[in-house]
């Protein structure tokens, strides 16, 4: 019979954390990874997308607002879906959904992979308490 030392303990988790690293090094030079950041920098430097995603955000805040105190109109709510549409109708914002969903979708394969070995799916064990 064989028991496990701290230091084999250890010895795992230093593994484990090691194969951590590799993963995230692994994941950042997927060419999804590498055309979302690039996306992502292109809508940060775009000053009618920034603009936007400003009015958006004052238009979203405002409404959480009103609706918490129970002035939300129909009207507003159409507001905040007017700006959302106009932003996410700039090309460059389509072009970032689109890279988003392309490594969203690549992480979701890995996230599979993962999950094979343990017999669970582990991006819902992230969110969730795991007790289903």
């Amino acid at each position: 019979m064989s028991t496990k030392t701290d230091s084999d303990l250890s010895s795992q988790s230093s593994e484990i954390e090691t194969f951590g690293r590799l993963l995230g090094e692994a994941i950042s030079n997927l060419s999804e990874y590498k055309e979302y950041e690039q996306s992502r920098a292109e809508v940060k430097n775009d000053s009618e997308a920034q603009e936007l995603i400003n009015e958006f955000e004052k238009q979203r805040q405002l409404f959480i607002i009103k609706r918490a105190s129970g002035e939300a109109t129909k009207e507003d709510l159409e507001k905040v879906g007017e700006f959302q549409e106009k932003l996410n109708n700039l090309p460059v914002m389509v072009h970032f959904l689109a890279t988003q969903k392309e490594l969203s979708t690549r992480l979701e394969e890995v996230n599979e992979h993962i999950s094979e070995s343990l017999s669970l799916d582990f991006g819902d064990q992230i969110g969730g308490c795991g007790c289903s």
